[in-house]
């Protein structure tokens, strides 16, 4: 369900995972085509489960496999991704996404599920707001304001969002990460542009906009920890502390890395050009901390808790 304003928008693990109830993983090829996915992190809007209300198991596209979940064009589809209702811990979600040429696709963050009257943590995300900018996207109520960024039609994309909530959802952050492209850089308050602060991590709603929306969603991921984009990813990037020691190991070249605070002040940089490296904490206070590292003109970032 959108959210109407005055102005109406395999991957690598750093951390270690926690595998509980909370998480899973779903490549969408254990439902039936053809048929609504209404079972375990998969839900609606309070609208019955069936068909025309949950997310619909469909073999026209996929990632990986041969299936994935359609939300089409009915405009009253409006499944939801339970994320458990999270108010500690880190946690990271990816997922593959495909909008086809001369379609929409809309999602939008929940603070709670079940849902009852709705909260839009950070608004309205739109593709091809109604078909208005084909390949581009817009978050349109950041704690930045309006974020627009890049996507391809007609091919699949990678989506990675990260939140930090160890310090309470009050003063949670997170970071998003669209095709590769970092759009919302880590330690952005998870807020509207108001500072209205989420209940909690709740889920996300998948809606079907308009008729002219069609949208299919693949190979899901959802962790208590931190994931890296798919570009990154392949780098074979891995980080570890240890007794203050910061190790960074790498299948590639690392050119640089570069340490900062939550307040967003450098700490520590340096040029590697190395496959490790391995970096002395033990001078700075106790806390958490953004490691951010190129490796062969990739960048990506790590949250690591010194």
């Amino acid at each position: 369900m959108k959210k109407n304003y005055f102005l109406v928008a395999t991957l690598f693990l750093f951390a270690a995972v926690t595998m509980n109830a909370q998480t899973f993983d779903d490549d969408m090829e254990s439902y039936n085509v053809g048929e609504p996915i209404f079972i375990d992190w998969w839900t609606d809007w309070g609208c019955g489960g069936g068909p025309g209300c949950a997310i619909m198991s469909s073999a026209e596209e996929a990632q990986g496999g041969s299936q994935s979940g359609l939300v089409p064009g009915d405009g009253t589809t409006d499944a939801v991704l339970n994320l458990g209702n999270q108010i500690f811990s880190n946690w990271g979600l990816s997922f593959w996404m495909f909008v086809p040429e001369n379609k929409e696709g809309y999602f939008n963050l929940q603070g709670a599920v079940p849902i009852g009257s709705g909260e839009w943590v950070v608004g309205n995300i739109f593709f091809n707001q109604a078909l208005g900018t084909p390949g581009q996207g817009v978050i349109d109520n950041t704690a930045n304001g309006a974020v627009e960024f890049q996507f391809p039609h007609g091919e699949w994309f990678n989506i990675t969002m990260n939140w930090d909530i160890n310090s309470g959802i009050s003063l949670a952050t997170w970071d998003v990460t669209v095709n590769g492209v970092n759009i919302v850089p880590a330690g952005t308050p998870f807020t509207d542009s108001a500072g209205t602060t989420a209940t909690g991590l709740g889920g996300i709603d998948f809606f079907s906009i308009s008729s002219e929306h069609i949208a299919y969603y693949d190979t899901f991921t959802y962790i208590e920890g931190v994931l890296a984009n798919d570009d990154f990813a392949s780098t074979g990037f891995r980080s570890a502390m240890s007794n203050g020691t910061l190790t960074l190991k790498a299948q590639e070249n690392i050119n640089s890395v570069a340490i900062y605070n939550m307040l967003g002040q450098q700490v520590y940089n340096a040029n590697v050009n190395a496959m490790r490296s391995t970096v002395d904490m033990s001078n700075l206070s106790n806390g958490t901390y953004i490691v951010k590292v190129n490796i062969n003109g990739t960048e990506g970032s790590v949250k690591v808790i010194r």
